[in-house]
């Protein structure tokens, strides 16, 4: 693949279904536990707090690729956070004090040209791995969301503030 294309969600078939996932938090500490350490965390967020964006930029991976948006308005902020040494755990500790969307709105995990993880609506959405992934990593990380994975959506609101408890 050529550098200049965009990395893209994965298509009709393309990947397979790890569930739903109804906290963020979670997300974050099951892709650090399960993801390689040579890939890298794409963070996109409308909302992003000043203290995330700043880690975000002075730990940028020097070579990022060009992801295909989650959101199309307004237009986002874009990181790319390699998951070497302890980024991941730093990015996880300033995210517990902040309200989810102020950590971000998508979350993708990509290595070269393949996406490997796809989290659109990071923590309140579904969350998909590429068939590329291997079985035990999927079960990892099934296994690492554990009560944050649900089978389908909570419906509306009091879903999900009733699916929190």
């Amino acid at each position: 693949m050529d550098r200049d294309t965009k990395l893209r969600y994965f298509g009709e078939g393309e990947s397979v279904s790890i569930g739903y996932v109804s906290d963020p938090y979670e997300l974050l500490r099951a892709i650090d536990e399960t993801m390689p350490k040579d890939a890298t965390l794409y963070v996109e967020g409308t909302s992003i707090v000043r203290e995330i964006k700043d880690f975000l930029v002075s730990r940028q991976t020097e070579s990022p690729r060009e992801i295909e948006s989650g959101t199309t308005w307004p237009r986002p902020k874009t990181f790319h956070l390699p998951l070497e040494g302890t980024n991941l755990a730093e990015l996880r500790a300033l995210a517990d004090h902040q309200a989810g969307p102020g950590v971000c709105d998508t979350l993708v995990v990509y290595r070269d040209d393949e996406v490997l993880l796809w989290a659109h609506d990071a923590g309140y959405g579904y969350v998909d791995v590429a068939p590329s992934v291997p079985a035990e990593t999927t079960e990892r990380l099934r296994v690492a969301l554990g009560a944050a994975l649900t089978k389908r959506k909570p419906a509306g609101l009091l879903g999900r503030l009733f699916s929190r408890a």
